[in-house]
């Protein structure tokens, strides 16, 4: 692990990056969800593991659904936020996605809205896949849902202003060594702000690469919420299944 501050350890424990990012479709996170519970055909003793959980919205909801989850985030103010809604069957901690405490926990982890990538090489892409993979049973299953890289990068908005709360949020975004930036700039009660998120350009080859290096079988790709098939070419999403076979 690099000994360089990671980016998103100051980032996601900001109140400004909820405020950026507060107007997230819950209608259509929640029709993913059902979308999903249906593809695996959960039972309500299925035990799913939300890794890199936020504020625990998909956890929660998974749970108001019936279901026993755990939720995972690196940021503790985010874990805090969640932990209210605890009770028997949801539960939050504060853990790093590459050191995974679980062995043999769930039946199903997932790891939802491009929260992958994040890290600065391979190698620790790899650690964070061989942890989910420790984290799950045998024959259990993983599910990532990414961003779709080729697209993003075909279709960046290099520019872009947004005025959330008497806030202008400048984001300036480019594509750099395998990364996509998002740089945001802001002034807030006469300070100024500067954050930059980075996004490791991962494409569905490179996960199939680390699928095939940890016992995982990649088993569907689908290309949006609704789960339609994946195109490179217009899919909005990444969304690949994998089921862990040893």
């Amino acid at each position: 692990m690099s000994m360089e501050k990671e980016w998103f350890t100051e980032w996601f424990d900001s109140p400004y990056y909820h405020m950026l990012y507060q107007d997230r479709d819950e209608r259509e996170a929640q029709l993913f969800l059902d979308n999903l519970t249906r593809h695996f055909h959960f039972s309500p003793d299925t035990k799913v593991v939300d890794l890199a959980c936020g504020k625990g919205r998909h956890a929660i909801y998974l749970n108001a659904l019936g279901f026993d989850v755990t939720g995972i985030d690196l940021s503790a103010q985010s874990i805090a936020c969640a932990t209210q809604f605890a009770n028997t069957r949801l539960r939050f901690e504060v853990g790093d996605l590459r050191n995974l405490r679980f062995e043999n926990a769930f039946d199903v982890a997932l790891n939802l809205f491009t929260s992958f990538g994040y890290f600065q090489s391979n190698e620790e892409n790899l650690q964070v896949i061989k942890q989910m993979n420790r984290s799950i049973k045998p024959g259990g299953y993983l599910l990532i849902d990414f961003m779709n890289a080729p697209l993003v990068i075909r279709d960046l908005v290099e520019h872009e202003s947004k005025t959330i709360d008497g806030i202008q949020f400048k984001i300036t975004r480019w594509v750099e060594n395998g990364f996509i930036y998002k740089r945001i700039n802001f002034t807030d009660t006469n300070r100024e702000f500067e954050f930059t998120e980075k996004v490791q350009s991962l494409t569905k080859k490179d996960f199939e690469l680390l699928f095939a290096s940890c016992s995982f079988n990649l088993v569907n790709v689908f290309g949006d919420y609704t789960f339609n098939s994946y195109k490179e070419s217009t899919s909005p999403r990444l969304i690949m299944v994998a089921k862990r076979y040893a």
